[in-house]
């Protein structure tokens, strides 16, 4: 890996990590967790989270969506370098890298999606039985698997190099 590749992979997880620590602190209060919100396929339980959250929790979970559209480029961003430019594959494994290199995208395409439906859920009137709710919940169960999933193949090809770096090294 040269030096120009080694730096966008350093800087495009810097980034990335700012800008997942800067999310995390916008909704660090929320509880129950936001996640519990984000993958609630039962509007009656959906509704009863927000009310937990109160208004000032509410509003919290509203301002953090400016941000949030900002940070799903990053990740997107970050993955797709992360796969591209790391050296993590091998030549004969460029299909793997490829595919890999375009989980945090399409991830980001469902966080989107999941946005704008958490938006047009709470402009709406409170406590209604929307199909809208099962719908983004599926979003965000599709972006956080696609995320766990670029997570355990960039986990398992940095295993295999530390690895065949150690059998170099005796």
């Amino acid at each position: 890996m040269n030096a120009s590749s080694r730096l966008s992979v350093v800087l495009a997880v810097l980034v990335f990590a700012v800008s997942q620590g800067y999310l995390a602190q916008l909704v660090h209060q929320l509880r129950p967790n936001i996640l519990f919100l984000q993958l609630t396929f039962d509007p009656v339980r959906y509704w009863a989270i927000l009310e937990a959250w109160g208004a000032e929790g509410e509003r919290a979970y509203r301002e953090h969506f400016a941000y949030d559209f900002f940070h799903l480029v990053i990740y997107a961003a970050c993955g797709h370098i992360v796969a591209t430019r790391s050296a993590l594959f091998a030549p004969a494994a460029c299909r793997m890298a490829l595919i890999t290199a375009w989980l945090l995208p399409l991830a980001a395409v469902f966080d989107l999606a999941e946005n704008l439906l958490q938006l047009h859920l709470l402009a709406g009137p409170v406590g209604v039985s929307s199909l809208l709710i099962p719908l983004s919940a599926l979003c965000s169960t599709l972006k956080w698997g696609l995320a766990a999933g670029f997570a355990g193949l960039i986990g398992w090809r940095l295993v295999r190099k530390w690895t065949q770096i150690g059998r170099l090294s005796r």
